[in-house]
């Protein structure tokens, strides 16, 4: 130096690259040892930045790396044997290594070329001669002699097939057995419970049918007689129909349908279709000169006068325009008001 406190370019010079960082804080008065800075005294141990290796995903576990690297044990050296020098197994062109995973799992191959910045690999594989391009972490690097014994040898891929489909059938088959045993047992309870719940069924019927009373036969009731017929005046008395509009009105069938159902005409000339006959009942008519027609019996259709009533027997002795000369005593139910013409 030419001076106190005072650097050439020489001086600067003499430094090394690596070191001009622990230069520049030594020129500002720092020491091994000490902290920098006036306040801050601590010795602080700088933080080492790990690089990740190339190809491996984030969150994956460093340690499996180490996984990936060769440990064969060797067997120890015989009395007076040389012990066996270890072959370096290095990730490099003329490397021998035996593919993991993939499309070509179990198959040998060497390296061709290395593609560090995305951690892949060049094989030419030893069985077909093809290259392929595959991940650094899905091969295992392996010795020369066991590439040479086994880089060929198509009875082990072969083996390890048969191997695994037997492996894979055998599973299959104890999935199958433990599924149908499994099935033999639920079907088995569920007939057991369905046996039961019948068995209890059963018994709960008998029981109840014990219990229960005899039932008398119910009587079959005869559906009533039809005595429809046209021009009779009647009376309507069913309240349901159309609100009760027209109950305890009379009106006239103008025609028969069916024999219970027919078509009547009110007093307002309106037309009702499709009317019941247990809507309507009979009239019988109060004066001396009215007709009436017998509408059940063995003179039903046959047109009429009445000559004589008898209120307390509701009876009514009438005589028939077919016969003159004879009188028929007929119940109310069994004549109805005619208002037809006068030679039906």
């Amino acid at each position: 130096m030419s001076g106190v406190g005072r650097s050439t370019e020489a001086d600067y010079e003499s430094v090394p690259v690596e070191a001009y960082g622990l230069a520049m804080l030594k020129g500002m008065g720092w020491k091994k040892g000490e902290g920098i800075g006036r306040t801050f005294k601590q010795d602080v141990k700088p933080i080492e930045h790990q690089l990740r290796p190339k190809g491996l995903g984030l969150g994956a576990d460093r340690s499996a790396i180490k996984d990936l690297e060769p440990s064969k044990r060797r067997r120890p050296p015989k009395p007076g044997e040389e012990p066996a020098k270890e072959e370096e197994l290095v990730m490099a062109p003329g490397g021998c290594v035996l593919v993991e995973s993939g499309a070509h799992k179990e198959l040998y191959g060497k390296i061709e070329g290395v593609d560090a910045d995305n951690a892949r690999v060049v094989v030419k594989l030893a069985i077909g001669g093809k290259t392929a391009t595959v991940s650094q972490y899905g091969v295992k690097l392996v010795g020369r002699k066991e590439y040479e014994k086994y880089s060929k040898d198509l009875s082990r891929l072969s083996k390890a097939h048969k191997d695994k489909q037997k492996e894979k059938e055998r599973q299959r088959l104890e999935e199958k057995d433990k599924s149908s045993s499994s099935n033999k047992v639920k079907h088995k309870s569920s007939e057991r419970g369905e046996a039961k719940d019948e068995r209890k069924r059963k018994h709960r019927e008998s029981s109840q049918d014990r219990d229960k009373p005899p039932v008398k036969e119910a009587r079959q009731t005869s559906a009533p007689p039809s005595w429809l017929q046209r021009d009779l005046k009647v009376r309507f008395i069913d309240k349901a129909f159309k609100g009760g509009r027209y109950y305890n009105s009379k009106m006239r069938v103008e025609d028969v349908l069916t024999p219970f159902t027919c078509v009547c005409r009110t007093e307002e000339g309106r037309l009702l279709d499709d009317v019941k006959q247990d809507m309507l009942e009979t009239i019988v008519p109060k004066g001396e000169h009215d007709a009436v027609m017998v509408v059940l019996g063995e003179q039903r259709g046959q047109v009429g006068r009445i000559l004589q009533r008898d209120k307390n027997k509701c009876r009514a002795m009438v005589q028939l325009d077919r016969y003159e000369e004879k009188l028929f005593t007929l119940d109310y139910d069994s004549i109805c008001y005619y208002v037809g013409a006068s030679d039906h």
